[in-house]
């Protein structure tokens, strides 16, 4: 017996597809990029991920043949993305993961569905439904129960923990300001331009403060920067903007939710970092909170 997906339904199933990749790019970038930060210069190692990202994203954009350069009208909007959801949002990671362990960093970044979706209603007029609301209160309990013994140590590393809520916020209002704009250029153009913009910082302190940066780089530091580059920055920004022209920014950002568990359990495996009855209930309340914003699709019989 055979079963096809409806046309109403398709544009679900390509959203699951976009975010099941989406949350293994990110997800699995986070033990990785704890090792790098041992290696290099958190200015070095971030402007190399946003330029190397961003260079590498319009040679895809040539080979396929799309536009190269960003329409007049798009500039300024793609600079101020760039700061929040690339210079921000790079610099906050790459500083907390320095302070914190890479599974409880990746956990903290993931409030940002709090902030997006509060940018939403506020800048968007996105409507705060009863669902959305149900649904972002089981994501931020299961980010609450994983991040319990962070925030118990705040006084301890209380920078580390500010740092990685900065890049939440930053990533969370960037993804309000991508969505209200009315772009004229093809988003993987956008996408590429804004690393480019959001590295310009990134590489002015890198030149400035960072002496020596390649002094302890490795192989290991080398491969796993290739996968940053490569996997997390080109497939998952892509794989992003392709979900936030497709769902309001707020369920966007709570759509990705499974990232952090992503993280957590590969730094677990990979970093020897403890894994305990916390993150098992945060899977509960992560995946009620996924069924609730995100139904399944339907299928029919034919």
């Amino acid at each position: 017996m055979r079963y096809a997906v409806p046309p109403e339904q398709v544009s679900r199933v390509a959203i699951g597809a976009a975010l099941l990749g989406l949350v293994f790019a990110w997800g699995g970038s986070w033990p990785i990029m704890k090792t790098i930060v041992g290696e290099l210069p958190i200015y070095t190692f971030r402007m190399i991920t946003a330029w190397g990202g961003g260079v590498c994203m319009l040679l895809v954009a040539f080979w396929s043949g799309n536009r190269l350069t960003l329409h007049r009208h798009d500039v300024g909007a793609t600079m101020l993305c760039g700061f929040f959801t690339i210079t921000a949002w790079l610099y906050f990671t790459a500083l907390a993961l320095t302070l914190l362990p890479a599974g409880r960093a990746a956990v903290l970044a993931y409030t940002m569905p709090l902030w997006s979706a509060l940018a939403g209603t506020w800048l968007l007029q996105e409507p705060l439904t009863r669902r959305r609301a149900v649904s972002l209160g089981f994501g931020l309990l299961a980010v609450l129960v994983l991040a319990g013994d962070d925030l118990g140590r705040l006084d301890a590393a209380p920078f580390g923990v500010l740092a990685i809520l900065a890049a939440a916020a930053s990533w969370g209002l960037g993804t309000v300001i991508q969505k209200r704009t009315p772009w004229n250029t093809p988003l993987f153009t956008v996408a590429a331009w804004q690393l480019l913009f959001g590295g310009v910082p990134l590489a002015a302190l890198a030149f400035i403060l960072d002496e020596d940066p390649y002094a302890d780089f490795t192989l290991k530091g080398a491969l796993g920067m290739t996968y940053v580059v490569l996997v997390a920055t080109v497939i998952g920004y892509w794989l992003w903007f392709r979900v936030i022209q497709m769902v309001p920014a707020g369920i966007a950002a709570l759509s990705v939710l499974p990232v952090p568990l992503i993280g957590l359990s590969l730094s677990t495996i990979f970093l020897d970092e403890r894994l305990g009855w916390p993150d098992l209930a945060a899977l509960i309340c992560m995946t009620i909170a996924l069924a609730i914003i995100l139904p399944l699709p339907r299928f029919r019989r034919r």
